[in-house]
């Protein structure tokens, strides 16, 4: 788009698995999907207050196929889509950490900067990983990164991601990150 603030975006948001398809639990039984829907859900909120013409793959706890999901998407053409989930690890005690997830190198500085701002959150890093091979990264038409809020195994920051201020912090951090990467953009031209 010839104007790169979001009042003048559309912008995806997935809220990763859903129905059936649930992700990973944490320890006190908190869900991956619902999780995921949640802060969705807020991130929605805050770019729409900022302008932006927000779409979701879902609003409600229901499955989506990742077909479906992308061909939404490929329908639509958005200016730039972010994926929702939660990490997991077989340790749950030391692994943990906020991670991005890209697959095609242009669209590394997306998932980049919403890393950069994540790790604000006093987030260990886990790292911003490209080539990644996960169904919603991969159309080219948009930029798009998959954000790895936190690990969901790991009991401290599962307490963390229950809270209702911390979900909105990751939200302004990931608006941030979003921001930034326009500013990067703008920069380019």
């Amino acid at each position: 788009p010839a104007d790169l603030s979001l009042r003048n975006l559309r912008i995806a948001i997935d809220a990763g698995h859903g129905g059936g398809n649930t992700g990973t639990y944490g320890p006190t039984g908190s869900s991956e999907k619902e999780l995921a829907l949640a802060v969705s859900l807020k991130l929605r909120q805050a770019l729409q207050l900022q302008g932006a013409k927000v779409l979701m793959t879902r609003i409600t706890e229901r499955f989506v196929d990742n077909k479906d999901r992308i061909l939404l998407y490929r329908d639509s053409m958005p200016d730039l889509l972010v994926s929702i989930h939660f990490n997991s690890s077989a340790d749950p005690i030391y692994t943990g950490g906020t991670s991005t997830y890209y697959r095609h190198i242009g669209f590394r500085n997306l998932s980049r900067d919403i890393y950069k701002r994540m790790l604000e959150l006093g987030l260990k890093e886990y790292g911003n990983t490209g080539s990644f091979n996960f169904m919603l990264n991969s159309p080219i038409e948009y930029p798009n990164a998959l954000v790895e809020v936190l690990f969901l195994s790991n009991p401290e920051e599962e307490m963390l991601i229950l809270e209702e201020d911390f979900q909105q912090k990751v939200v302004d951090k990931i608006v941030l990150g979003i921001k930034d990467f326009l500013a990067g953009c703008k920069e380019e031209n």
